[in-house]
């Protein structure tokens, strides 16, 4: 009875080896020429310097079919599928060719590069209001966000300050009114930086206001300046800023 207690141990154990080494040896065989997934991948491609972007993000790009995104953001990486272009008209450009990809039941990979990280004011939010997209649809593989690399520029914990994007978002302008007129710290994105500080004069804020800008971060061309809202209004930003309120 034990002999044949132990033959029968063996022999679900040996079963159990033949059935996971038999799937794992199929899968292997047909892993190079099959995809398992029709997958598009949301990518952050960090504040701007390939220095800041992950080797997730790089891998994905360079085993994608297609690999949409700005003139500056494709210049990042090295590609071997088609690099799609996207202008001004991003959203509308987006919509297109995600319905013709969803329509033809294609399985090839679509990467689309979104700057800094695509879940704060990135492509995330855009590409989820496709009504034709659905969350099993895509996955997002995070990056360094500006809010980030300003935090770490100022050399502050950005865990205490209220975050706002004001991209696309007149009526954040109340909130970042709000937050500056109760002395609460903030970081945001401008829409337009000299119409952004015009509004907080015109509400009641002094143009004696000390704020950081930091514009173009991680790029060669990096400045930040820290100074009176009266004296950054007299300068030409580029659209690539981060602003710290103490």
């Amino acid at each position: 009875m034990i002999f044949l207690k132990n033959f029968f141990e063996r022999l679900i154990v040996f079963k159990s080896y033949i059935k996971y080494h038999f799937k794992y040896s199929f899968a292997k065989l047909f892993k190079k020429n099959y995809k398992w997934d029709t997958v598009i991948y949301i990518v952050g491609i960090g504040p701007g310097s390939r220095d800041y972007v992950t080797e997730k993000a790089v891998d994905t790009v360079k085993t994608s079919d297609f690999v949409l995104g700005s003139k500056r953001s494709l210049e990042i990486f090295e590609t071997n599928g088609k690099k799609i272009e996207i202008t001004v008209n991003l959203k509308n450009e987006l919509y297109e060719f995600l319905k013709n990809y969803k329509n033809s039941n294609s399985k090839e990979k679509v990467s689309i590069l979104s700057t800094g990280d695509p879940c704060f004011s990135g492509l995330l939010k855009t590409i989820s209001s496709f009504d034709f997209i659905k969350k099993e649809d895509f996955e997002v593989i995070p990056g360094i966000s500006s809010i980030q690399m300003a935090a770490t520029k100022a050399k502050i914990s950005w865990e205490d300050y209220n975050i706002l994007t004001l991209h696309g978002k007149e009526e954040n302008l109340k909130k970042l009114l709000d937050y500056v007129k109760n002395d609460e710290k903030v970081i945001f994105l401008p829409n337009n930086l000299k119409n952004d500080l015009k509004f907080l004069i015109e509400n009641g804020i002094s143009d004696e206001k000390e704020i950081t800008v930091l514009e173009n971060l991680s790029y060669s061309n990096e400045r930040i300046i820290k100074d009176k809202i009266s004296n950054l209004m007299e300068n030409d930003y580029s659209y690539l800023l981060v602003c710290i309120i103490n």
